[in-house]
């Protein structure tokens, strides 16, 4: 431990990190756009799955538009009542 009045290094310091074993870890734009593209790039798969499966059976193609033209005509009620 420091002396009381002592200069303590602030808790995110490399200098902190090496008194307490630790080593610094910096995450860097380009590494979280990567991540962020990962994560777009499997959900696109995924949705693109979904609508295949979708299209491909004549019931689920009927069920799904019927939800969609109900959510739209819903949301359109409503905007419209706004006065």
């Amino acid at each position: 431990m420091a002396e009381v009045g002592g200069s303590n290094p602030p808790p995110g310091s490399t200098k902190f990190l090496k008194e307490v074993g630790r080593t610094a870890t910096t995450s860097t734009m380009a590494t979280l756009l990567e991540q962020l593209g990962t994560v777009v790039t499997q959900t696109l798969g995924w949705v693109g799955e979904a609508v295949e499966t979708i299209v491909a059976s004549p019931f689920l193609l009927l069920t799904t538009g019927i939800l969609v033209l109900g959510g739209a005509v819903g949301i359109l009620g409503r905007l419209l009542s706004r006065r």
